[in-house]
């Protein structure tokens, strides 16, 4: 068991002398003791502290988050890759395989079993159903179920109930023959699933160490997710501008955008052309859209803060220190600046980053 087994320092700690009350318990308006407690008892006793939170109780919460929030974004990149790819019509066979390839990249995929299928369906295939595959959409469901039934009288009956639904709809016997009827029906149901999971913790679930933990694990996976997704797709379409003509670009970006959620935001703000600098920008700089690189690391920071001054609000804990230093630096950044170090190797700085701040959070509040 870590330091974080009884998290909540107070518990011992005796109940200060009410006010009013003089040193030996006698009221200074010269009423009895008991008449005075009796007054002023329900003041301490109206709102008891929550219940202190087990190191194995923060681990799956904080899992659970994470892979529920993985399979959100392995659902939307294989949905817009394959909207984009219709959408453009013939595109050259090697920019196509690189854009199917980029999901295997970006969500850790691994290697593509041998198919004589189309490259397509391949990666679907792969990225949706391979139980070989750490990553697939039925394994990160499954695991974010597990640790939810770990911590069932943790979490919300609603909570509970969605994940469950959203897990066995991937056991059923006709999944198959559905998704192959309707691929994009699928990806949109995970996702739908996922953001109402979302809804529901934020709604059912006491604000509080438990969702402190939830919505870390969903940061730091949205902070990480995007920066592989900028990083990959802007190598490719930057790689590729001189094959592609100025509506085939746009597409393209967009595709990018939606791969974030962020098409409508994006337009909001930028009016024009699809400029693969601001759609850049945008993603890792703006600081009031919550799938931006730089919000999602502020409300990692943010929750990382308020678990570790409920732990021991004396000391700031590593992956506070790591949160905090990242989250000023994007706070203060310009885009010359990431220009100047280059997208590439400044997504990956934040990376290290992010990654660094995780397994610090696991070091110092999770069983080892």
């Amino acid at each position: 068991m870590s330091a974080f087994s009884s998290i909540n320092p107070d518990a011992s700690r005796p109940l200060p002398t009410p006010v009013g009350l003089g040193s030996n318990g006698s009221a200074l308006d010269g009423s009895s003791q008991s008449q005075s407690q009796s007054q002023t008892t329900k003041k301490f006793t109206l709102f008891q502290p929550a219940r202190p939170m087990l190191s194995r109780e923060a681990d799956s919460v904080f899992w659970m988050s994470r892979y529920v929030e993985r399979a959100e974004h392995v659902a939307r990149l294989l949905l817009v890759n394959t909207n984009v790819l219709m959408d453009v019509g013939d595109l050259a066979p090697a920019l196509q395989e690189k854009q199917w390839r980029s999901i295997l990249t970006i969500m850790y995929g691994g290697d593509l079993p041998r198919s004589d299928a189309s490259i397509g369906q391949r990666v679907a295939q792969h990225m949706a159903f391979n139980i070989d595959n750490s990553n697939s959409l039925i394994n990160c469901i499954s695991r974010a179920r597990e640790n939810a039934r770990s911590v069932r009288e943790s979490i919300s009956a609603e909570m509970w109930e969605e994940l469950n639904t959203l897990y066995w709809q991937l056991q059923s016997d006709d999944l198959r023959a559905r998704f192959d009827e309707a691929p994009e029906d699928f990806y949109r149901s995970i996702m739908n699933g996922s953001m109402l999971f979302q809804g529901l913790t934020d709604q059912t679930l006491p604000h509080g160490q438990r969702w402190h933990f939830s919505q870390l694990g969903k940061y730091i996976e949205r902070a990480l997710v995007t920066c592989r997704i900028i990083e990959h797709k802007f190598e490719i379409l930057r790689g590729a501008e001189s094959m592609l003509e100025t509506p085939l670009r746009n597409i393209n970006w967009m595709a990018v955008l939606r791969s974030c959620c962020s098409i409508e935001a994006y337009r909001r703000t930028y009016m024009g052309d699809m400029d693969p600098l601001r759609v850049a920008g945008f993603l890792i700089l703006q600081a009031n859209f919550p799938r931006s690189i730089r919000h999602s690391v502020g409300e990692a920071y943010h929750c990382i803060r308020e678990i570790r001054q409920s732990v021991n609000p004396n000391v700031a804990d590593p992956a506070e220190r790591i949160l905090g230093r990242l989250d000023a630096q994007l706070e203060y950044a310009e885009m010359n600046e990431v220009l100047a170090e280059g997208i590439p190797a400044y997504l990956q700085r934040i990376q290290m980053s992010v990654t660094e701040a995780a397994m610090a959070v696991q070091k110092a509040y999770f069983l080892q």
